[in-house]
């Protein structure tokens, strides 16, 4: 490994660049602090290596895992250059009998290139599972402390959804949902007559321009990375 000197001192270093280490980057440098943000892996070139328009045939991996321990699917080609579910010398570590297993991310962005988009906020009650339930811990802050901050992520990432007024799922700065499907239709008209609540889900797609980038242009392909990051 190849060790680089700098003569700059920097105010902060944070390791890894996922959605921890990123919102801890952005916050700080935009408050005027100097940080070093250090990640094990490359960053993503979205013209160069997400691949939603490529043809599977075409595919440099077609689904190969790293080092032959997992085969993806060709939805998620673009995880074998950047990481593995098993990385040798960095084994898991769990209780006896239990088994842990997660994508170990290896790129700038870490997880938040491959999550799931599904982006729901805490409810009151998630904070509060030992005084409602006797089951867990409480937790030492409330969800009134921490939804500005909900506020702030929704507004930059930009999340759609709609407004419902459900205590378990609490409402938050939305942009509108995409239009529903054929099937979609069909199930919410099976819902109202049955009573039972149908709603979008909440995902974090643009459906509107957002700082800077793009709407979803609806082809599908989520899973394979986005090459206009909508």
């Amino acid at each position: 490994m190849q060790v680089r000197r700098s003569p700059k001192t920097y105010d902060v270093c944070i390791i890894g660049s996922g959605a921890a280490g990123g919102t801890a980057a952005k916050v700080l440098s935009e408050g005027g602090l100097s940080v070093a943000l250090l990640e094990a892996g490359p960053p993503l070139i979205p013209a160069r290596d997400y691949k939603e328009h490529v043809w599977p045939y075409e595919l440099p991996h077609r689904g190969a895992g790293v080092g032959g321990h997992a085969r993806q699917g060709l939805d998620d080609e673009f995880l074998a250059p950047n990481g593995a579910w098993e990385i040798q010398g960095e084994p898991y570590v769990a209780a006896p009998g239990s088994k842990f297993r997660w994508f170990r991310s290896r790129i700038v962005g870490g997880r938040t290139n491959h999550w799931g988009r599904i982006a729901l906020r805490m409810a009151p009650v998630d904070f509060k599972v030992r005084s409602r339930d006797g089951q867990g811990d409480d937790w030492p802050i409330s969800y009134e402390d921490v939804a500005p901050y909900y506020d702030k992520v929704e507004a930059y990432i930009g999340v759609f959804g709609t407004k419902e007024n459900i205590p378990s799922a609490p409402d938050g700065v939305f942009l509108p949902p995409p239009k529903p499907r054929c099937t979609e239709t069909i199930i919410k008209k099976a819902c109202d007559k049955l009573d039972i609540l149908c709603i979008p889900s909440r995902l974090a797609i643009l459906t509107k321009p957002l700082n800077g980038r793009p709407a979803c242009h609806y082809c599908a392909q989520c899973g394979r990375g986005c090459i206009t990051a909508s």
